[in-house]
């Protein structure tokens, strides 16, 4: 409404048709809103550019602004009613992906403050129709608020991988990174691409079967730093030319294992080897047949050194371990046991037909015991797959008790310097000369009991408040405790104070 010439924004209650100002009488964000629509809506500007327009916003509302948003961007040059939106943003609603061109327009900045990034000329299918794009807008965009996400192939593959570090005590959001499920090998690989384009330093866990797909191999064989590292360990330089002697050797173990009398504990093999068909096997039937012979390699190397020979094992596993080293300098972590479900304990269905419902059962029954597991327990329990995880970005819990020991230090030498300044002072004279010195302190620490003798003698009880889920705790002080070598004990349970000869 337009008052003494100036437009008053107004609004009417729904149902009561009562009018209220909404720059004096609504909340924050919808005054916000109202903000930033005003200038989305001035045709007098082409340009505009807004720092985090989700700040107070409620998520429908930052999912309403961009909707109008779409019916303004545009090119200002040949469509004048149209103008440039550019947006600053941490919002996964703000970044509303639906189409390849918005994914094309996003800009990605970093810590180092190189070029920002911006994907173009990509081999990734960012088609309106692809998975990849769907999957980033429905709930992955995470990856573009992180500076070095992990990408592992399924949601239950996510969640063991956080329970397993929650249960060491590290954090990967304290990190600043995220975990996020991609959806199988395939679509892991189309996330290696879009990482690599944005100059994320990304980490990505592949069961084996990624080394024998080829898709995996497309992705790296042009980075010159694995052709490097290949050529500085004597490998060549074609990490696809290394996977394929690898598979070379294993498909001539394999023929030998076919051809073999199995022990009990690889007649499960033979069977699974045999079920493939004993016409030519297409490729895809070879790489299946792979990687069973390396769960086997992995789960009964004893019994398969039987069959073959420990020089034949020891070959592959050298192969294996070398491709293995060379994807680690690119944060592509290998399972070399085949796939997740070789660790876990819990698991009973197929070794060689993996079945889904068994991981995902396997699993849950990790999940309920993993938290209590010691980190010597977790390394004996999964094995390789921990030391893949010992290698994902993560930070420790904040060693909140060893701030809490400097801090009750210093309370403690304050306490000690007016004890002998003020041999006449009591308990509550001590307590309010260390509050006023130092208030902060006064919240945490306080003297619960106090006592002098002669000669300077004293004894005192400090109380610590309850912290983060700690219960009330005591120590106790005289004059000779040595504050600033934090050589004091503290309890759970309050200790006595006796008199003073």
């Amino acid at each position: 409404e337009w008052d003494s010439g100036n437009l008053l924004p107004k609004a009417q209650l729904r149902g009561r048709g009562q009018s209220y100002r909404l720059d004096r009488e609504e909340c924050h964000g919808i005054k916000e809103l109202l903000v930033l629509l005003t200038h989305l809506y001035d045709d007098r500007r082409q340009y505009l550019i807004i720092d985090e327009p989700e700040l107070n916003l409620h998520p429908q509302y930052q999912a309403f602004f961009i909707q109008e948003v779409r019916k303004v961007a545009g090119d200002p040059s040949s469509d004048p009613r149209k103008k440039v939106v550019f947006l600053i943003t941490h919002s996964p609603f703000i970044l509303d992906l639906r189409s390849s061109d918005d994914l094309k327009s996003v800009i990605a900045f970093d810590l180092q403050y190189s070029a920002p990034k911006q994907i173009s000329n990509l081999d990734l299918d960012i088609s309106s129709n692809s998975s990849l794009t769907r999957r980033l807008n429905a709930h992955h965009k995470q990856l573009f608020f992180s500076d070095n996400p992990v990408f592992v192939e399924g949601i239950h593959d996510a969640w063991l991988v956080e329970a397993i570090m929650a249960a060491r005590g590290v954090s990967v959001a304290r990190a600043g990174s995220c975990i996020i499920d991609a959806g199988g090998d395939k679509e892991v690989n189309q996330y290696l691409k879009l990482c690599q384009g944005l100059g994320k330093d990304a980490h990505f866990l592949y069961d084996l079967d990624s080394l024998f797909s080829g898709e995996l191999r497309a992705c790296i064989k042009d980075d010159e730093s694995i052709q490097g590292f290949l050529l500085s360990a004597g490998l060549g330089h074609d990490i696809g030319k290394y996977c394929g002697q690898l598979e070379k050797k294993l498909t001539d173990m394999i023929k030998q294992l076919l051809s073999a009398t199995m022990p009990p504990s690889l007649d499960r093999l033979q069977s699974f080897l045999n079920s493939l068909g004993s016409s030519q096997w297409e490729p895809q039937q070879w790489a299946k047949a792979r990687v069973a012979v390396m769960k086997a390699v992995s789960r009964h190397r004893d019994d398969v050194v039987s069959v073959v020979s420990e020089k034949v094992v020891k070959d592959i596993e050298g192969h294996r371990d070398q491709i293995l080293m060379v994807l680690r300098e690119k944060n592509i972590h290998v399972l070399p046991g085949g796939t997740l479900e070789t660790y876990l304990p819990h698991y009973q269905g197929d070794e060689y037909e993996l079945d889904d419902t068994a991981k995902k059962k396997a699993i849950l029954a990790e999940l309920d015991e993993v938290v209590d597991l010691s980190e010597e327990e977790l390394s004996n329990q999964y094995g390789e797959l921990y030391n893949i995880v010992l290698r994902l970005p993560a930070k420790p819990e904040v060693d909140v008790e060893a701030v809490l020991r400097n801090h009750l230090g210093d309370y403690i030498h304050e306490l000690q310097k007016i004890v002998v300044k003020n041999p006449n002072w009591d308990r509550d004279q001590i307590q309010a000369q260390i509050n006023s010195s130092d208030s902060s302190h006064a919240a945490v620490f306080s003297i619960c009991a106090f006592a002098r003798g002669e000669n300077g003698k004293f004894n005192a009880t400090v109380e610590i408040t309850e912290l983060l889920g700690q219960g009330k705790r005591w120590t106790k002080v005289d004059e000779h405790t040595i504050a600033g070598m934090l050589e004091f004990a503290i309890h759970s349970d309050e200790p006595t104070i006796e008199g003073i000869a």
